[in-house]
């Protein structure tokens, strides 16, 4: 009985170290890889230095994201503008966090995650929807 106990206390441990893993709005830099548009069909309207898109027109911008005690800050590099506003936390299990969001008036929902790419490497990935745009970001 001794053992069963043993072996379900390492396995909480275990569990509980595995949630340590699920990134936070907080916990890094984010660097914008692409925005897509509603108005677009989902097609990506601007991306990052690691972002591409197939709709003619799109825009390479330099767009950055940092949040510390509740404050959103997005800073777009390539048009000298920075957009401000809040975040708090609304969920959160072993594999996402997930954030109610307000920027500039516009409301919309932020979810931090570890994204598993095909060779099984994975990196820290804030997805932000604001209005008719998502945004994706990868941790600096």
């Amino acid at each position: 009985m001794k053992k069963t106990g043993l072996w379900m206390a390492l396995l909480l441990v275990l569990l509980a170290g595995c949630s340590s893993k699920t990134p936070k709005i907080d916990a890094y830099s984010w660097v914008m890889t692409s925005v897509q548009s509603m108005d677009a069909g989902g097609q990506a309207v601007a991306y990052g230095q690691r972002g591409s898109s197939t709709l003619e027109g799109a825009k390479q911008v330099e767009l950055t994201c940092e949040a510390q005690g509740g404050t959103l800050t997005l800073t777009d590099q390539t048009n000298d503008r920075t957009y401000t506003g809040t975040y708090q936390q609304s969920q959160s299990d072993f594999k996402s966090t997930i954030y109610e969001v307000e920027v500039e008036g516009t409301s919309g929902v932020a979810v931090a995650a570890m994204t598993t790419y095909q060779d099984g490497t994975q990196d820290p990935t804030l997805i932000l929807n604001l209005g008719d745009y998502t945004v994706n970001f990868f941790a600096k």
